[in-house]
């Protein structure tokens, strides 16, 4: 959080002005303890936050794990019904996979992190990294 006051500048954080000339809400949370009603979003889009929050654990993975638990219970918590988790992770990959899929009676994984070629030959994935997506189920009336 203070990096980010550091780098967007706590005036551009903390006032409207972002909001009135940029046509832009720029918020800084902490991804465990997400200050957002439940279901706020309709789409969620985290590059690195996992892999960043899982690595601040160190060589204590059982601590690395419990944060990775904690930003993953609250980004599944914020998103609507049907709505979308996308997830661009590098140094995690497994375990965010073993995350969502113990939360998979409420989501269903739509993008699994493999390399995928269209028919014109384009590729999906020209990072060191995995691309993952999970949809928000909706519940039966």
């Amino acid at each position: 959080v203070e990096c980010a006051k550091r780098f967007f500048g706590h005036r551009l954080l903390s006032s409207s002005e972002s909001r009135e000339q940029h046509g832009v809400d720029l918020r800084v949370a902490d991804a465990r303890n997400l200050p957002y009603d439940d279901t706020s979003f309709d789409a969620v889009l985290e590059k690195g936050t996992l892999d960043a929050i899982y690595l601040s654990g160190g060589k204590d993975k059982e601590m690395a794990m419990q944060h990775l638990s904690m930003a993953v219970d609250e980004l599944t918590r914020v998103v609507s019904e049907g709505g979308i988790l996308f997830s661009v992770t590098a140094a995690c990959a497994d375990q965010i996979e073993s995350e969502l899929d113990l939360r998979k009676d409420d989501w269903v994984m739509i993008r699994d992190g493999s390399f995928f070629t269209t028919e014109s030959g384009y590729s999906s994935n020209n990072v060191d990294a995995m691309i993952y997506a999970w949809q928000r189920k909706s519940k039966e009336i």
